[in-house]
């Protein structure tokens, strides 16, 4: 295992320790692994560099594994639809904004009301994409 999968197993980790808090940010992930690792003793602008990396590496944890989109999250594999729903949401967030992960039983109605209209966008994408690659398809058999 390399340092970037170790550091990755490491932010999971962090996620299933806090597998209780309301809302889980990418920077408060990067301060909770910064710490475990020890680096209140580090140089303040490698700890800037370094916190600055494990919010990047934290969002794409976050964003797989609780993310309409990422490869890890229920929903996009498909359970969404035998009855599970993912533990936590993302909520609206100003562009610019860090994504942040609230539980599911934490969101408010607006919060609801705003995946439920994300995963229904997302979904028509995917629908259109996939109408389009077919016809794109067709139009090569055709040409054949």
């Amino acid at each position: 295992m390399n340092l970037h999968e170790t550091i990755t197993r490491d932010l999971q980790e962090v996620i299933d320790r806090l597998g209780g808090a309301d809302t889980m940010s990418p920077t408060y992930l990067a301060d909770t692994l910064l710490a475990d690792y020890g680096g209140e003793d580090t140089d303040p602008r490698l700890r800037y560099t370094g916190r600055e990396h494990l919010k990047q590496m934290a969002r794409k944890v976050l964003a797989g594994r609780y993310g309409h989109e990422g490869d890890d999250s229920e929903a996009h594999q498909g359970e969404l639809f035998s009855g599970h729903l993912q533990p936590r949401y993302p909520i609206p967030r100003a562009a610019g904004d860090e994504p942040v992960y609230k539980l599911l039983g934490a969101l408010t109605p607006e919060e609801l009301a705003w995946n439920v209209r994300s995963l229904r966008a997302s979904a028509k994408a995917r629908l259109l994409h996939a109408d389009a690659l077919e016809a794109w398809a067709q139009s090569h058999r055709d040409a054949e």
